[in-house]
């Protein structure tokens, strides 16, 4: 690396470390901590939706999927829009209607107890894997980009990421994202224009070298093999479009990381706009980095003698940022770390909040106090150290884009049927809820890690129906045997008792 990468690369740690700093107050309420005192404006909500789903791992699986692959991927991307819909429409007014800090507050009052710290622990436990994958994926690319260490990259981007979180809460989280967002973008569009300009054609002609690669499949040459209903294809249009929806209604309808952002919206309206910008900033994320894979042919074409299968799309993405000129190598690095910390800062807190809501409070009553900043800080400080130490031992499990889609999506799914059967099921009680949330989590760590050649989009969906059937099967069984099944006061905690009419007099929410 250049000097001059490596100024960039200072300067935008310490833009980090004094926006942490700004943002250190005594937040001693779980309520500013965790919420933001609900008063965060679209904005910073919206960009922080986006950065919190799009990560290190995103950066790079994206570009090198188009790489390699071609524009396959962008299959999924109107899904974004597709997932609006019941976002904004059901489960927005659904949270903002019980006014809560943990989205897995709400299963206790449907089922038990038990439901609520399994369905938490198993988030926790799912984020602290996500956070360590995290970590570790880009840091593996910055190291081979930098030259140097990676667990040294690993504990230094950890460390940073640890101690501004622990320090302002989720409001010194949300507004790092804004900034981390403007250099994300702002070095793709840099790249961008750079790597164009290096050849005679600028824009047009890396485009046209990309169409003669066959980047454009399946749109152009169209590829019919889209509309296939064998599993076995990679991806295909219904792999694509089912198993992405899944995956996103876990990730925006029952994980914490994301519910907690709308929290902490001054009201629903103020939810509602931040999440149509968040999509629209993702979308637009996206065609950026399917532009960059098109940069990354282009230059292998025009500069390298060896054929594309002669290096896996990792390494060619290293060969070309490393050939930018001074500068472009320290924005990639800089929007690298910026995707990184902004996951890793979300799931910090959201772990945090999780924990003290679900665990921590919830069983140590004469405990829980208004002044809570320092239990909050040092489950931060925790949740930050145990993921900085699992990336270090994360191994290679693929391409990061099997690991996003085959591993990470996938273990959402078990969430999203135990919340789906609470809002919409009368017949789901705790006891088979339980039973069949357990069976269905060691059901989905079977198949990502047991079951190979399937399309990696319907990882997410098998495990989702695998979870869904056997809840439902355990409930069944438990309704017939043993003559449980879902008290009245168990159900009124559904979606139809909450939205009859004059339910909603008291949500403080509308009433903003």
């Amino acid at each position: 690396m250049k000097p001059l990468d490596i100024l960039i690369m200072a300067a935008y740690f310490a833009v980090i470390v004094c926006v942490g700093v700004a943002s250190f107050r005594h937040r001693d309420t779980d309520s500013d901590f965790f919420l933001a005192n609900r008063s965060m404006h679209w904005l910073p909500i919206g960009l922080s939706i986006t950065l919190t789903a799009f990560s290190g791992i995103n950066y790079t699986a994206f570009s090198t999927e188009v790489f390699g692959h071609g524009l396959y991927v962008a299959l999924s991307v109107p899904v974004f829009i597709f997932a609006a819909f019941p976002v904004i429409g059901i489960v927005m007014p659904f949270y903002h209607q019980l006014g809560i800090c943990s989205a897995y507050e709400y299963l206790e009052n449907r089922f038990d107890v038990r439901v609520r710290t399994l369905a938490s622990g198993l988030f926790i436990l799912w984020r602290i894997f996500w956070m360590a994958t995290a970590l570790y994926v880009p840091s593996k690319v910055l190291a081979l980009l930098t030259g140097l260490n990676l667990y040294g990259i690993i504990f230094v981007t950890g460390t940073a990421v640890t101690a501004y979180t622990a320090a302002g809460g989720i409001r010194a989280a949300m507004w790092t994202d804004v900034f981390q967002f403007i250099v994300l973008v702002g070095g793709l569009l840099i790249i961008l224009y750079l790597s164009a300009a290096r050849f005679s054609g600028g824009f047009a002609g890396m485009i046209e070298t990309g169409m003669a690669g066959d980047l454009m499949k399946p749109f152009h040459p169209f590829d019919p093999g889209i509309f296939s209903l064998d599993p076995r294809i990679r991806i295909t249009l219904w792999s694509a479009w089912i198993g992405t929806f899944v995956a996103f209604m876990s990730r925006y309808g029952v994980d914490q990381v994301m519910v907690q952002r709308y929290f902490t919206a001054r009201s629903l309206s103020t939810a509602r706009i931040a999440f149509h910008l968040s999509y629209a900033a993702s979308i637009f994320s996206l065609i950026l980095l399917a532009l960059l894979g098109f940069a990354m042919y282009s230059h292998v074409v025009h500069t390298s003698a060896a054929p594309i299968a002669a290096n896996p799309p990792m390494a060619w993405f290293v060969l070309f940022i490393t050939s930018l000129p001074a500068g472009a190598t320290g924005l990639v690095v800089t929007g690298l770390a910026a995707a990184t910390m902004s996951s890793v800062d979300s799931g910090i807190n959201a772990c945090c909040a999780a924990f003290v809501t679900d665990f921590y409070r919830r069983f140590h009553p004469g405990r829980a106090s208004l002044q809570s900043s320092g239990i909050n800080r040092r489950l931060s400080l925790f949740f930050g150290l145990v993921a900085t130490v699992a990336a270090m031992g994360v191994s290679h499990m693929g391409t990061v884009f099997e690991i996003a889609n085959k591993i990470i999506n996938g273990f959402g799914s078990p969430l999203l049927a135990i919340f789906l059967l609470g809002m919409f099921s009368n017949t789901a009680g705790s006891r088979g809820m339980l039973a069949g949330g357990i069976l269905g989590t060691i059901w989905s760590a079977g198949v990502s890690f047991g079951i190979p050649g399937m399309a990696l989009h319907y990882y997410a969906v098998v495990n989702f129906l695998g979870t869904w059937l056997l809840c439902f099967g355990a409930g069944w069984m438990d309704r017939r045997f043993l003559g449980g099944g879902p008290s009245a006061g168990q159900l009124a905690w559904t979606w139809q008792a909450l939205h009859r009419p004059g339910h909603g007099q008291n949500n403080p929410f509308e009433r903003r």
